[in-house]
């Protein structure tokens, strides 16, 4: 079972995405936890990966369920641990990044085959 935070980034009404090859599709930033300091290794993901160093990040919640892995392409078990972050500094974000409003994923064919568990998770936990 993997244990994988999901990173929710919104910008008023509009959620960061970014593209991942291997599933041919914009998700969630997210990275694999280990159990130990996940908050600040989350921080540190997000700090890293999109050159910000104001961010404010809280912990929102957890989903055990079982989803099919584009990569591996069988059925997995995962736990996602969702993290709202904050950036608190002004910012400039290109591709591979991208702004989706709710109902854009909803309506985005790809991401709703590949990843409508979490975008359901997202409206469940208020974010």
């Amino acid at each position: 079972m993997g244990r994988h935070a999901i990173i929710v980034i919104k910008n008023e009404d509009k959620y960061l995405q970014y593209y991942e090859e291997n599933w041919s599709s914009y998700l969630f930033l997210n990275t694999k936890l280990t159990g130990e300091n996940d908050l600040e290794k989350v921080e540190e993901y997000i700090k890293d990966t999109l050159n910000i160093e104001d961010i404010s990040t809280k912990y929102v919640g957890e989903k055990i369920h079982t989803k099919f892995s584009e990569k591996d392409q069988i059925e997995k078990e995962y736990t996602h641990e969702f993290y709202l972050v904050t950036i608190n500094q002004d910012y400039t974000l290109e591709e591979p990044f991208k702004w989706f409003t709710y109902d854009e994923l909803l309506n985005n064919e790809r991401i709703m085959k590949v990843n409508s568990d979490i975008v359901g998770f997202i409206k469940e936990f208020n974010l």
